[in-house]
């Protein structure tokens, strides 16, 4: 009799076309309350009182494990990584290894709210400071060499459940999309003042709060796709004050709204770029953490796909005017 396949997570690395695909067969038993044809049964796992339908916090805030709680971090049951060993060795010593590092759900709300703007703008900001705060505490430990937050929102953008949430994952390598912007950012002429000055100088800063900025970047993917970012250079978002962390939480509702406003209904997705836990020298000096927003306007499609290159509808400048109506 064969041996059962195993459904453990595992990285596959093509060099040749310079790829890395996390193989994670327990993602396809995700339960779904967006998708008729596999609705979940039962009562929503991330309401407050079915705390037992869940792993065990990792986080939550209040801090001190008072009901009822506005926001949680716990393990995410299917997730594309799995606990890293100490010492994980290589990076890609073969063309499949173990996926190792930790993959988290942070549940924003202990209401069932589907919007960031049902929310409390006070409680949304204790949401970014308990990712923060959970960001700071994998810095430095043995095998994570990254970690991010990001959000699907709505069925479009990925998302499976609709109660507000997003995830977490830190990994044991640095992937090829980081790899490339800290590579960007190294050279002469290219750095994150000179786009917000170019921003500024063409109306594309959108909003600000504080000395971080909403943007829309040079070559948008979709309309209205903006970034959120400090004014100055900050490596990691993990180390950032807490007058950024709750500058992101006000601009990420300004930005949704204002989403909201220009496109009903628009699913998007978010996702930060932070430089590698660790990282020293010129690239990081320069680097500015940053959150994308990305809305799902558009599938991609055999152009974006085959060629890396995307098709949008608006000039940055038109996304920013959208924006600002």
């Amino acid at each position: 009799m064969p041996d059962t396949p195993s459904r453990d997570p595992r990285i596959h690395h093509d060099p040749l076309a310079a790829r890395t695909v996390v193989v994670a067969p327990r993602r396809a038993d995700r339960p779904s309350d967006l998708d008729a044809g596999c609705m979940s049964a039962g009562p929503c796992p991330f309401c407050v009182g079915h705390e037992s339908q869940t792993p065990p916090d990792v986080l939550r805030t209040p801090h001190d494990g008072a009901m009822p709680w506005q926001a949680r971090i716990i393990p995410n049951r299917y997730p594309v990584v799995e606990s890293c060993p100490q010492g994980s060795g290589d990076l890609f010593p073969r063309c499949s290894r173990p996926a190792h590092g930790i993959h988290e759900v942070v549940i924003e709300s202990a209401a069932h709210y589907r919007s960031i703007l049902e929310v409390d703008a006070v409680a949304w900001r204790d949401v970014w400071k308990l990712i923060h705060r959970r960001l700071a505490m994998l810095d430095g430990v043995e095998g994570i060499a990254w970690a991010t937050v990001f959000k699907n929102s709505g069925p479009e953008a990925g998302a499976s459940l609709e109660h507000l949430h997003s995830q977490l994952v830190g990994l044991d390598f640095v992937p090829p999309v980081m790899e490339a912007e800290l590579a960007a950012a190294s050279q002469p002429g290219h750095s994150f003042a000179t786009m917000i000055e170019q921003a500024e100088a063409s109306g594309c800063l959108v909003a600000e709060a504080g000395d971080v900025v909403a943007l829309i970047p040079p070559a948008p993917r979709q309309p209205f796709e903006t970034w959120i970012l400090p004014r100055l250079p900050e490596p990691l978002f993990s180390a950032a004050s807490p007058e950024r962390v709750a500058a992101v939480a006000d601009l990420t509702r300004h930005v949704v709204a204002r989403l909201g406003a220009a496109v009903p209904g628009a699913d998007y997705n978010w996702w930060l770029h932070q430089a590698p836990y660790g990282e020293r020298g010129a690239a990081a000096s320069r680097w500015h953490w940053h959150l994308e927003i990305l809305p799902r306007l558009a599938a991609f499609a055999g152009f974006e796909l085959g060629t890396g290159c995307h098709i949008t509808t608006l000039s940055p400048e038109e996304s920013a005017r959208g924006l600002a109506s």
